[in-house]
């Protein structure tokens, strides 16, 4: 094999030119200023500038903040991109940290309680103005996360490993709200007060929540009651309470049906539920269980019940409504962990760490729109494409620019068909 090597620079990564037009169409630095504020006078770099810079990190595939020294070595003829060092991330990260809360419970358990109420505004704020309808209404879903990880100010999760617990509400994948915990603060804690936290941070915005959907964390009567006080239909997990196990067990009316590839029966029932005398709407599916048996199964089958107020739809619907939330509830997480770098948190404690998640997931709402608009224009770009093929497609293009008389012109090298973002 012949080589001759040309000691000219190129850009490895000269997709990151086309989303920083975007960005900048968009005003996401402005937006980021309205929320999060201004930095020191003598700061050269905004919270918008580092924000970004967090995206791009996560869009040439890195994993770590020194990562920004390759990318300051990658945009280094760019005009007027400017890239800081790892270390003035963390300075501006030191800056927007917030103390943590700790509540001791009635059986010793101490919790921390941490989150940054300007960060869940801009996450709203990026849903309404990129990615989701204004005056349009939507399903939200609630769910946990157990993050491993082995930092100083870490706890024992249920899993029985050591990490945090955030809590993230979200619509069509998209997080509207977090709230970092430590590994021993399970998700139904307080999860009444963050529901309705991010209600109301959608309403501000004139996202209007018209669903609801959660695990059983969310089986409580005063979130329950509080989501038929708003009129949100919700679909919750119930919890196999002895009581509801027996009204099932004595329930004559179960018809067949089939979830993805399995046969099931389904059934609606009417039962009170939290002692209450009300009666709502109770919608399950069982399956003869094959092999051992858990304490939980009765008769040969396994239960599952949901609690919900919608009225209309058939039980099969609603089981149907409900399980999409691993999908849209559930789905989020992973690429959270393995292409947004959750699993890789740099710093110590859970104040630094929170304020990297945010920066996290606003680079993840920036990835859902730069991928969805660049998607009407390109044929190569899916916009369920994950971060690994985003840039495998499009991030990775030689670039330089030039300066031709008083102009800056970037030059492209591909045979791929870019035209449609060259005005954009």
């Amino acid at each position: 094999m012949q080589v001759k090597q040309k000691e000219t620079f190129i850009q490895s990564f000269g997709g990151l030119n086309f989303i920083h037009n975007y960005l900048k169409a968009n005003n996401f630095s402005e937006l980021a200023l309205n929320h999060l504020g201004s930095r020191n006078l003598t700061a050269q770099y905004s919270y918008g500038e580092l924000l970004r810079q967090l995206f791009f990190i996560a869009a040439i595939g890195g994993d770590t903040l020194d990562e920004s020294n390759y990318l300051k070595y990658q945009l280094q003829d760019h005009p007027d991109l400017k890239i800081a060092s790892p270390d003035t991330i963390e300075y501006a990260f030191q800056e927007l940290r917030q103390q943590t809360r700790q509540v001791t419970s009635a059986s010793g358990a101490v919790h921390q309680i941490n989150e940054h109420s300007s960060f869940n505004k801009l996450l709203v704020t990026l849903c309404s103005n990129l990615l989701l309808s204004a005056g349009g209404s939507y399903m939200m879903d609630y769910d946990g996360h157990t993050l491993e990880n082995t930092k100083v100010d870490n706890a024992f999760t249920y899993k029985q490993t050591e990490g945090y617990y955030p809590v993230v509400c979200s619509i069509n994948k998209m997080p509207v709200y977090m709230q970092n915990r430590n590994g021993n603060t399970p998700e139904s804690y307080g999860q009444k007060d963050v529901i309705e936290t991010a209600i109301n941070n959608c309403k501000e915005k004139n996202i209007s929540i018209n669903a609801f959907r959660a695990d059983a964390c969310c089986y409580e009567k005063s979130t329950i009651e509080y989501l038929e006080f708003l009129g949100i239909t919700f679909y919750i997990r119930a919890e196999n309470c002895r009581s509801l196990m027996d009204a099932l067990t004595d329930e004559p009316d179960w018809q067949p049906g089939m979830l993805g590839n399995k046969k099931v029966e389904v059934c609606s029932i009417e039962e009170r539920i939290f002692g209450e005398k009300k009666y709502r709407r109770i919608v399950a599916y069982r399956y003869k269980k094959k092999g051992q048996l858990s304490i939980d199964d009765t008769n040969g089958y396994r239960y599952y019940a949901i609690v919900t107020s919608d009225t209309e739809a058939s039980p099969l619907e609603c089981i149907n409504i409900y399980n999409q939330r691993g999908c849209d509830g559930e789905h989020h997480f992973e690429e959270l962990d393995h292409d947004f770098n959750w699993n890789k948190l740099p710093f110590d404690n859970i104040e630094m760490n929170t304020i990297y998640m945010y920066g996290m997931l606003v680079a993840y709402l920036l990835f859902n729109a730069v991928k969805i608009a660049f998607a009407k224009g390109i044929n190569f770009i899916d916009k369920t494409m994950r971060i690994k093929n985003f840039i495998l497609h499009f991030v990775t293009l030689p670039a330089k620019w030039i300066k031709t008389g008083r102009r800056w012109i970037l030059n492209i090298y591909t045979t791929k068909d870019y035209s449609a973002l060259w005005s954009s």
